[in-house]
């Protein structure tokens, strides 16, 4: 008897199950509107969309936006030492004890001015008052021996034992020997690191992204490979069993496809774990809640993405962020060596002060006081020099760095490149491969339901096309997170989103 001609018979015979209509169209209203919701509430997530939400909600990448204001605002305070500096005084001033000059400390002077009042006495007065013939001489000399010998002054003193002071000053840098504009260069410098580092951050937080949205789409991939898979081996485990039945094949065929149809189930189930471990791990990095369910695309088809070393490698040079900050850090360096250099050359600046309230005071001052004062040190224990030494020896560490980060740089894109070529030349061969085993899968079921296949070839059909086209996806997910790599070691890790949402 054929046993395709067997296996028609069978399913001809066989009694469907009795459900009622009523009951069958109710469960399948119940199905549809469950489902229609749980596609209602589920967000549909592309790649794109996804690195969008990476950017907006990692919190590593708020730290460095937040740093990035921080550097914003330092700058702006560098451009104030340039502008003039005014500051409001003010103060309440109580003594317990009126002031008192001592006068015996200016007993001297006092005489010495009641001299210089007689001279100017005599020399204006004296014909009227009858001394013309007293020279000024002869009275200020006559008068400061007098007053000499009088007893000393009583202190004079000063009845105000409180008083408010007030004045409004005013600095401006007239030469600083360059220290205010290496500051601001190096405050300009430090704004420019922070965003470096931000878009630095960034790329390594899209890295990671795309690393993980392409784990989910090979796994749900190769899922579908492993229930398509699984599926074959069911519906080949009934051929046999029908076939025992039918006294076509011995039972122990029947053993060897129920091992292959729990290898097939196991595998399934192995990589439905590692999805639900492979989408927490995208929903961490977009920061996404788990009361908000996702979907993202199914698969990614292969595209021959033309590659060019000396372009990749000149791009590397230009916008690779570890280069950009060893530039800054150059900039940096170099400020710092003229901000010592600056110390060895004076500082230079005009003052002001308005003087308010200056009636109330003991010693009244002027209401107006401007000049120009000038300050260099002269000795400080060599600690200026030494500075200056070191900041030396600083410029030339930083272009060691250079030097040893751009060597590194060269190996990276090498090393990318060469293992993006290696994934392209992998997955091609697979493709001849995966078309076989396809081919010999579809001859094989052929040759066992027509009778003249053995259930063993089928079996080893199967793994044998699954094994090859799992590999074949393996190998297309390697090639893109090459050139995803690739892209992030030259500083344009988006580039290649751009090339698998089309």
């Amino acid at each position: 008897m054929d046993l395709h001609f067997c296996f028609q018979m069978d399913n001809r015979t066989k009694k469907p199950s009795k459900v009622p209509f009523k009951s069958l169209m109710m469960a399948l209203f119940i199905m549809t509107s469950f489902t229609s919701y749980l596609s209602a509430q589920e967000r549909e997530i592309s790649i794109a969309e996804a690195l969008e939400l990476s950017y907006n909600n990692n919190e590593q990448i708020k730290r460095y936006i937040e740093r990035v204001k921080q550097k914003t605002y330092e700058d702006k305070a560098a451009m104030g030492n340039f502008l003039p500096s005014v500051n409001l005084l003010g103060g309440y001033t109580y003594l317990s004890e009126n002031i008192e000059v001592n006068s015996s400390q200016m007993s001297s002077s006092l005489d010495e001015l009641g001299g210089k009042y007689s001279a100017a006495f005599v020399e204006a007065y004296g014909e009227q008052i009858g001394l013309s013939g007293v020279s000024a001489e002869s009275a200020f000399s006559t008068m400061v021996t007098v007053l000499g010998q009088f007893p000393d002054y009583t202190n004079m003193v000063i009845d105000n034992q409180e008083y408010v002071t007030a004045a409004l000053t005013a600095t401006q840098p007239l030469f600083t020997g360059g220290k205010i504009i290496a500051g601001k260069k190096y405050a300009k410098a430090e704004l420019q690191s922070a965003n470096i580092e931000l878009k630095q951050v960034k790329d390594e937080i899209a890295n990671e992204l795309i690393e993980r949205y392409l784990n989910v789409v090979l796994l749900q991939q190769v899922i579908k490979v492993r229930q398509q898979v699984y599926e074959g081996m069911v519906k080949h485990q009934e051929q046999a069993e029908r076939a025992i039945q039918l006294e076509i094949l011995p039972k122990h065929v029947l053993l060897r496809a129920q091992v292959a149809v729990a290898d097939a189930e196991k595998d399934l189930n192995n990589d439905l774990n590692k999805i639900q471990l492979a989408e927490m791990a995208l929903r961490t990095t977009m920061n996404l809640p788990d009361s908000i369910p996702f979907k993202i695309m199914d698969s990614i088809a292969y595209k021959d993405i033309y590659l060019d070393f000396d372009t990749l490698l000149n791009t590397a040079y230009t916008k690779q962020p570890v280069l950009e900050l060893i530039d800054q850090k150059e900039v940096m360096a170099k400020q710092a060596h003229a901000i010592e250099k600056s110390k060895f050359m004076p500082n230079i600046a005009a003052f002001g002060s308005y003087n308010m309230f200056r009636e109330d005071l003991p010693i009244v001052p002027p209401k107006f006081m401007v000049g120009v004062q000038a300050q260099i040190n002269i000795f400080n224990g060599f600690k200026d020099i030494n500075k200056l030494k070191a900041s030396k020896h600083l410029q030339k560490e930083v272009e060691n760095a250079k030097e040893y980060a751009t060597q590194q740089i060269n190996l990276l894109v090498k090393s990318n490149y060469t293992n993006a070529l290696n994934q392209k030349k992998q997955y091609n061969s697979h493709i001849t491969t995966v078309d076989l085993a396809k081919e010999n899968l579809r001859i094989n079921k052929r040759r066992f339901e027509e009778g003249l296949g053995k259930s063993i070839d089928v079996i080893d059909a199967s793994l044998l096309y699954e094994k090859s086209k799992v590999e074949q996806l393996v190998a297309l997910d390697g090639y893109y997170k090459a050139i995803a790599n690739l892209y992030t070691a030259i500083g344009e890790p988006e580039k290649i989103i751009q090339i698998i949402s089309k």
